[in-house]
């Protein structure tokens, strides 16, 4: 995780304008450049008009260097903001922050400007890698008026300096701000909360900013990532197979072990044609070109074996099914129907299942029903049973990453 993001520095013109303009600004409308220094100040704006940067900073000095007069506030606000925006021009953002800085704290400069000058020095402390300045001005900003896009520097900075509990509470206020405005979260601003999280080892705050990140940016390594920490999560053999199932539909699947694990839970769970599936498509994809074939054939052997007894017996289970006055029967028979691809049959005994009651698991009910739908192509109705999964937290997040897909 990097300790920095990179952010772009406001080098444009400040709006600057004529003398008569520039010196009229409140809070010191009306003041006057003390009489010994108005020449090179001046020569320092036209200078600046020109964009002839060395001159103006050149010009400062001349100011700065006479010793026989004493400067008002003033005098000191715009030969700090004269030299302070050519600094920024010429990318000099150390002196930038000093001159620009104090022309902030200066009684001359205009509240209205405020705003826009703290972004100014947080973006400049940030660049420089002036951590504690950012969060010294930026949390002034965040209490005034709780800016997310003030609170994302503020946030970063705290995580440069290994301060994650801080980076974890203001990026945590900076994701909740931008998501309920409906702006769409940087991936970097999920990844720093994320790593905060990694840091602080809170699980849960780490897989639910994988879930935000493979839902809206989803990378591979994103995925794995997430699925990685959800199988840590579980024991539970019927929550893993539905891991593995969510990932094989991101196509987060990549090892050998993978695919054989997948294999394995699914045999089982009494499903060879899905075992079947699982492996078959591993061998395409040459998953097992340079390690873990012989097993892997062995498995699909096993499984094709199983397929043959299990295929021929799809019609009296069904009958026997229909037959039973509670549904957990109809829901293993939908499983078999999905594993081997009849899909509408799968979604004719799942709802049966369902609609008598007594199903022991119903959260993997409706996701079984929700992945029927989805490979038939109702996404409408697949939405629908996904929603459904409720009961078990690891289930629910699984069925919120199928609907991923069905949106």
């Amino acid at each position: 995780m990097s300790k920095r993001i990179s952010v772009g520095i406001v080098v444009g013109v400040f709006g600057l304008c004529g003398a008569s303009a520039v010196f009229a600004q409140d809070p010191c409308a009306g003041q006057k450049i003390t009489k010994k220094v108005d020449k090179p100040i001046g020569a320092a704006e036209k200078a600046f008009q020109a964009k002839n940067w060395d001159e103006v900073i050149a010009k400062v000095a001349e100011a700065e260097a006479m010793t026989d007069v004493t400067l008002s506030d003033f005098d000191k606000y715009w030969m700090h903001e004269f030299r302070g925006r050519a600094m920024l021009q010429k990318q000099n953002y150390p002196e930038a922050l000093k001159d620009l800085e104090a022309s902030a704290a200066n009684p001359c400069m205009p509240p209205a400007d405020m705003d826009n000058r703290h972004k100014i020095l947080i973006q400049l402390a940030y660049q420089t890698k002036a951590y504690p300045k950012v969060i010294e001005i930026g949390n002034k900003v965040l209490a005034a008026n709780g800016d997310p896009e003030i609170g994302t520097y503020v946030g970063n900075a705290y995580y440069a300096t290994d301060d994650y509990e801080n980076s974890r509470r203001v990026m945590k206020t900076v994701v909740e701000k931008q998501e309920a405005a409906g702006k769409k979260v940087d991936d970097l601003t999920y990844r720093i909360l994320q790593g905060s999280c990694i840091k602080l080892k809170d699980n849960a705050c780490t897989i639910d900013m994988l879930e935000k990140l493979v839902t809206h940016y989803p990378k591979p390594e994103y995925w794995q990532d997430l699925i990685g920490l959800m199988l840590a999560q579980t024991k539970n053999n019927n929550q893993l197979l539905n891991i593995w199932r969510v990932a094989d539909g991101a196509e987060a699947l990549s090892d050998p072990a993978e695919y054989t694990e997948f294999a394995q839970l699914a045999m089982g769970q009494g499903l060879p044609g899905e075992a079947q599936s699982v492996l078959d498509r591993g061998f395409q994809k040459g998953v097992f070109a340079k390690t873990g074939k012989e097993s892997a054939n062995q498995l699909l052997g096993e499984a094709k074996s199983a397929v043959t007894l299990d295929k021929s017996t799809l019609d009296k289970q069904d009958a026997s099914a229909k037959a039973k006055p509670t549904g957990d029967n109809d829901v293993k028979l939908g499983a078999a129907y999905l594993s081997y691809g009849m899909n509408e049959k799968a979604i004719e005994a799942l709802q049966r299942g369902i609609g008598k009651g007594g199903v022991k698991n119903t959260d993997d009910a409706h996701l079984l029903l929700g992945m029927a739908y989805l490979r038939t192509g109702n996404k409408a109705e697949a939405a629908k049973a996904f929603a459904n999964v409720k009961a078990d937290p690891i289930y629910a997040r699984v069925a919120r990453l199928w609907a991923l897909k069905a949106i």
